[in-house]
C-alpha cells in the first residue's frame, strides 16, 4: 500500500508549506497604484500591437517621451486580466513570487528545520513589496539565473536575460548578481573562465534587445536617479526602527558574521555552491540597505547561503518518513489556501484593494468639466477606472519633467502656489483625499464639492 501513497518527505513537506505560505499571503496582497496604469498600458499595448514609448495618459506631458522598460510585463498581466479578471493578475504574481522562493529553497542545504525556520523569518520582511508588478518577475528570475549559475547551465542565461530586459528594468541588478556569482567559479578554475567571460558577455548583449535598444543603459539609470529625488516608499533606505524589518537586519548581520567566520576558517577550498549563492547575496546585501524594496531579493538568497554556510557533512540526522501523514498535511494546507483566496477573490475582500475609487466618486469625474489635477498616489488607478479622463500625474513618473513632480510634492506636504500650478495647467476639476493640503484649498476659496465621501473629494472650479 505505501508504494502507492504520494511521495513527500520531511524536506518536501516543509518545502510545500513554504511555497503554500507565499501563495496565500502574495495572492492577498492589494494592488498598487502601479499596478493599474501597467493593466492601461498593457490593454493598449494588446489592442495596439506595438510598444507604448510616448505619454498618451496625461495632460501635464502629452507626447513626452516614455522608455517604458516593462512592457512585456504590461502585457502578459493584462493577458491574465483577460483570462480571468484581477484574480488571474493576482495569482500570476503569486505564482512568480511562489516559484522564486521553490527555487531558494531548492538551494537550502543541511536540516530541513533550520532552512524552514530561517526562511519563515524571511518571509515576514519579504512580503512588503509582493503586489502585482513587474517587479514579481525580477524575483523569478534572479533565482532563476543563480539556480543555473549553480547547476552551470549557462546556455540558458542569455535567454532569460533577455526576456528579464523587457520585463523589468531589474535586469542592470541581475547583471551585478550574474557577475557576483561567476567570479568565485572563474577563480577557482582557469579551464571556465572563457565559458563563464563568454557567458556573462552575452547576457550584457541581450539586454540591448528591447525596444530601448542602446538608450536602456542610458535611460534606466537616468530614471533611477530621478527616483533619487522623490521621497517615494519603497525606494527609501531600510529603517531600523520598523519591527516588519527587525527579521531582515537580524539575518543580515547573522549572514555578515558567518560569512567572516566561515572564510577566515576555512581560506581557500574547492568551488562549492556555498560560494556561488553566498557572493550573489553578499553584492546583494549594500542595494538592501539603500532601498527597501531589495530586502526581499537579499532574503531570497541569504537563506540558502545561510543554510550551506552553517551545512556540515552528517547534519541531517536520519528521520522516519510518515508519507502518508505528509501527504495529508500537504493537502489539507493546500485546501485552506485555496479555499481562502477562492472567498476573498468571491467577495473581493477589502484587503485587495480592487475598487479603489467608488462608483459616486467616478460619476462625479464623469460629470466634472476642466482639466484634472490628481496626487501621484492615485493616477495609477484613476487611468484604469476613469480611461476617459487625462490625469495631471502618475506612478509612471519617467514622462514628467522632476521640477513638476517636485512641485506637486510640495503643494500636498508643506502647501503651495496652487493658484500659479492651476492656472498654468487650466485645471477645472480635482480628484483628492479630504486630508489633502490642496483639497482644503480649493474649498476655501470657493470650489463646489461634487462628491464628498469614504474620504474622498470631487471638486468643480466655479
Amino acid at each position: 500500500m505505501t508504494h502507492y501513497l504520494p511521495r513527500a518527505t520531511y524536506r518536501q513537506t516543509l518545502g510545500g508549506l513554504l511555497v503554500l505560505t507565499v501563495i496565500l499571503a502574495a495572492g492577498l496582497s492589494p494592488m498598487q497604484s502601479d499596478s493599474w496604469w501597467q493593466l492601461r498600458a498593457g490593454k493598449d499595448m494588446w489592442a495596439s500591437g506595438r510598444v507604448l514609448l510616448s505619454d498618451t495618459y496625461s495632460h501635464t506631458a502629452s507626447g513626452a517621451f516614455w522608455p517604458n522598460h516593462e512592457w512585456l510585463a504590461e502585457v502578459l498581466y493584462y493577458g491574465a486580466y483577460r483570462l480571468g479578471g484581477l484574480p488571474m493578475v493576482t495569482l500570476l504574481a503569486s505564482a512568480l513570487i511562489a516559484c522564486a522562493w521553490l527555487i531558494s529553497w531548492t538551494l537550502t542545504s543541511g536540516p530541513a528545520p533550520r532552512a524552514f525556520g530561517l526562511a519563515a523569518i524571511a518571509l515576514v520582511p519579504s512580503s512588503l513589496w509582493w503586489e502585482p508588478r513587474p517587479h514579481a518577475f525580477s524575483l523569478l528570475f534572479m533565482m532563476v539565473a543563480v539556480s543555473l549559475v549553480c547547476s552551470r547551465r549557462y546556455r540558458w542565461l542569455p535567454p532569460l536575460f533577455l526576456v528579464w530586459a523587457n520585463c523589468h528594468g531589474g535586469v542592470l541588478l541581475g547583471l551585478v548578481i550574474l557577475g557576483a556569482g561567476l567570479a568565485p567559479i572563474a577563480l577557482r578554475s582557469a579551464g571556465e573562465r572563457r565559458p563563464v567571460a563568454a557567458t556573462w558577455l552575452a547576457c550584457l548583449a541581450a539586454t540591448f534587445i528591447t525596444p530601448l535598444g542602446w538608450r536602456f543603459w542610458v535611460l534606466i539609470p537616468e530614471s533611477l536617479g530621478r527616483i533619487s529625488l522623490y521621497p517615494l516608499d519603497e525606494w527609501r533606505r531600510t529603517p531600523l526602527s520598523e519591527i516588519t524589518l527587525a527579521p531582515f537586519w537580524a539575518i543580515a548581520a547573522f549572514f555578515s558574521w558567518t560569512v567572516l567566520r566561515r572564510y577566515a576558517r576555512v581560506g581557500r577550498s574547492q568551488p562549492s555552491w556555498d560560494e556561488t549563492t553566498c557572493a550573489c547575496a553578499l553584492v546583494l546585501l549594500p542595494a538592501s540597505m539603500m532601498a527597501i524594496r531589495n530586502v526581499g531579493l537579499f532574503l531570497m538568497l541569504a537563506v540558502p547561503a545561510l543554510t550551506m554556510l552553517l551545512d556540515r557533512r552528517g547534519d541531517e540526522s536520519q528521520r522516519h518518513e510518515t508519507r502518508a501523514f505528509n501527504a495529508f498535511l500537504l493537502a489539507a494546507a493546500g485546501c485552506l489556501v485555496v479555499s481562502t483566496l477562492c472567498w476573498s477573490y468571491a467577495v473581493s475582500a477589502r484587503k485587495l484593494k480592487w475598487q479603489p475609487i467608488s462608483g459616486e466618486a467616478l460619476a462625479a469625474l464623469q460629470s466634472c468639466p476642466g482639466k484634472l489635477y490628481n496626487r501621484y498616489d492615485e493616477g495609477g488607478s484613476l487611468l484604469w477606472f476613469a480611461p476617459e479622463r487625462k490625469v495631471f500625474i502618475d506612478g509612471r513618473q519617467d514622462p514628467y519633467p522632476a521640477s513638476l513632480v517636485l512641485e506637486h510634492i510640495r503643494m500636498e506636504t508643506v502647501g503651495g502656489d496652487t493658484d500659479q500650478v492651476f492656472t498654468r495647467h487650466d485645471i477645472g476639476c480635482a480628484y483628492l483625499p479630504d486630508s489633502s493640503p490642496t483639497a482644503a484649498y480649493l474649498v476655501k476659496t470657493g470650489w463646489a464639492k461634487l462628491f464628498d465621501g469614504e474620504g474622498w473629494v470631487v471638486l468643480e472650479r466655479q
